[in-house]
């Protein structure tokens, strides 16, 4: 079956409540304050899209690929956990929550990853290739064998967090030490 695209022109937001797409690539589409509450997203890729301020109660996500989105605002932790399969590429991601979903072998590559909350979530095996994590919060997080070795600006707490051959780079790993309220010199 062949790939549907959706782009910008063609695409309406209004009552996207319980919709169902497979298969379907979005470009340019605008999902801002767009209410999904129990749509279904499954082998979906969005490029260049707006995701501010998304509602996402009870909204599947499954083999979703986002490339070059904005996503501000958005609460994963709220999608269907049973299926919740993301990856994410060159994305500006601000104030989004993760929280308690089983994310493991995620791609985060290339993004901009700011200020959002991982709590709880299992991130085993997860790319952070080139992503900016600033004020990104991991809390009692399964980062085992995580690869943040080009990552930057992230602040793990290894009391905290399961870190177990995950792997990191100089000098950005100094990181893991700014829990213990130590100097490096």
């Amino acid at each position: 079956m062949d790939r549907q695209t959706i782009k910008a022109e063609s695409f309406s937001k209004k009552n996207l409540e319980k919709s169902f797409f497979t298969g379907c690539a979005f470009t340019s589409c605008d999902f801002s304050e767009a209410v999904l509450r129990n749509a279904q997203f499954s082998s979906c890729t969005f490029s260049n899209c707006n995701f501010s301020l998304v509602k996402l109660d009870g909204c599947r996500l499954q083999d979703v690929q986002f490339i070059d989105c904005k996503i501000t605002g958005a609460e994963f932790f709220k999608c269907e956990k049973m299926f919740f399969s993301v990856s994410f590429k060159n994305c500006l991601l601000q104030y989004c929550n993760f929280s308690d979903l089983n994310m493991k072998n995620s791609r985060f590559c290339g993004s901009k990853l700011k200020e959002s909350h991982f709590t709880n979530t299992l991130l085993k095996g997860s790319d952070f290739s080139d992503v900016d994590l600033s004020g990104t919060i991991f809390h009692n997080c399964d980062l085992c064998n995580a690869d943040f070795s080009t990552a930057l600006h992230y602040d793990i707490d290894p009391r905290t967090n399961k870190i177990k051959k995950a792997r990191f780079s100089f000098p950005e790993a100094a990181g893991l030490l700014r829990a213990f309220d130590i100097t490096i010199v």
